[in-house]
């Protein structure tokens, strides 16, 4: 309920500024928001706010992930700041899930490489956060890493988002258009086979 209100909300906050100049910024402070309330997943928003600024999406990316990337480290320093005892105690199902389990492995063994990674796909992101916190891995190197990987991961997003309907609707009607000159070849030929 409380995610979907927080997710609404943000939403709002695209659709009132899409035709301002300060648009991607908006979407950066979106980003911000959607990172730090753990719970809202950001690449719903990004696309929309692509497809509400389909021309912009280059700089939807690069404030997007920058966003992204800020409120990731503000999560870093609290995460670092609660430590182990508090961070189990706050968060049991996220210590005690697969992802953490992964996150862990590949964080003690590739260090913020593996962090880069995470945060170019689509993997969850929090738990690996909450590790690298933990494990004190450099502020500044992973808000690089971080950054790095939004970027990456949002911009293949926003490209496609805003390429999709332009290659679906022109491929539809080339098809559209096959098909109609396939049906035109087939009724010719039928209208000669028929007798006089």
């Amino acid at each position: 309920m409380l995610r979907n209100s927080i997710e609404s909300g943000l939403m709002r906050a695209l659709v009132r500024r899409a035709d301002t100049r300060a648009f991607p910024m908006v979407v950066g402070g979106v980003a911000a928001a959607a990172t730090l309330s753990m719970s809202v997943p950001f690449a719903t928003l990004l696309v929309a706010a692509v497809l509400m600024a389909p021309r912009r999406w280059v700089a939807i990316s690069l404030w997007s992930s920058l966003g992204a990337a800020l409120g990731a480290a503000v999560l870093y320093l609290i995460f670092h700041h609660l430590g182990w005892a508090k961070l189990f105690a706050a968060y049991p199902d996220v210590v005690r899930s697969i992802a953490w389990r992964d996150a862990t492995r590949w964080l003690a063994q590739y260090g913020v490489v593996a962090l880069l990674v995470i945060a170019a796909t689509p993997l969850p992101l929090t738990p690996a956060l909450m590790f690298a916190a933990i494990s004190r891995l450099p502020v500044t190197e992973v808000v690089l890493a971080l950054w790095t990987g939004k970027l990456v991961k949002y911009l293949v997003y926003a490209w496609l988002a805003s390429t999709f309907p332009t290659r679906w609707i022109t491929r539809a009607h080339l098809r559209l258009m096959t098909l109609n000159a396939v049906l035109g070849r087939a009724g010719k030929v039928q209208a000669r086979s028929r007798p006089p």
